[in-house]
């Protein structure tokens, strides 16, 4: 019972629970989030999209980079929301960040739009993976890379179809 209760709140935190998971993140999440950051070349004035941004530790390495980037991010958890506005809460009053509530199967940007999207150890928690790849797909321009990142494990214990 306990553990189906901890999975919902990863899926989507909520409560005293969901804010201590989403700090919780912040901080185990940094070095896989920088990592992925590494794969790829990020140019100045870049448009980025994080799906799933949790308490919004890839943002604020993302803002560390100094890079003039625009930087939207999409979380289905309102939690999730609280702690990354409150982390970044100058970059989203400079327009530099922009974060929004919402799903990723039904993303609310125009086509073409990100020259780069990340999703950091969130894919496993998407409902729809064909819906929510066909999103991301549809709202990346024509020479913008995708990057994912995940621990095996996590996708072992998600995606029990995959591991």
């Amino acid at each position: 019972m306990l553990i189906q209760y901890l999975i919902k709140q990863s899926r989507n935190p909520s409560g005293l629970v969901g804010r201590v998971i989403t700090n919780i993140w912040s901080s185990y999440f940094k070095e896989l989030s920088i990592w992925a950051i590494k794969q790829t070349t990020i140019p100045n004035n870049s448009r980025i999209l994080e799906v799933g941004y949790g308490g919004g530790s890839t943002i604020k390495n993302l803002l560390a980079l100094d890079k003039n980037l625009d930087i939207h991010g999409i979380d289905i958890s309102k939690e999730s929301y609280q702690t990354a506005k409150r982390m970044l809460l100058k970059s989203i009053e400079n327009d530099s960040v922009q974060l929004m509530v919402g799903n990723v199967e039904n993303l609310p940007y125009q086509n073409h739009y990100f020259n780069l999207v990340f999703a950091i150890q969130t894919h496993i928690f998407w409902k729809d993976l064909k819906q929510s790849f066909q999103e991301i797909y549809r709202v990346m321009s024509n020479h913008s890379t995708l990057i994912i990142a995940s621990e095996k494990e996590k996708i072992k214990y998600h995606m029990t179809d995959y591991g």
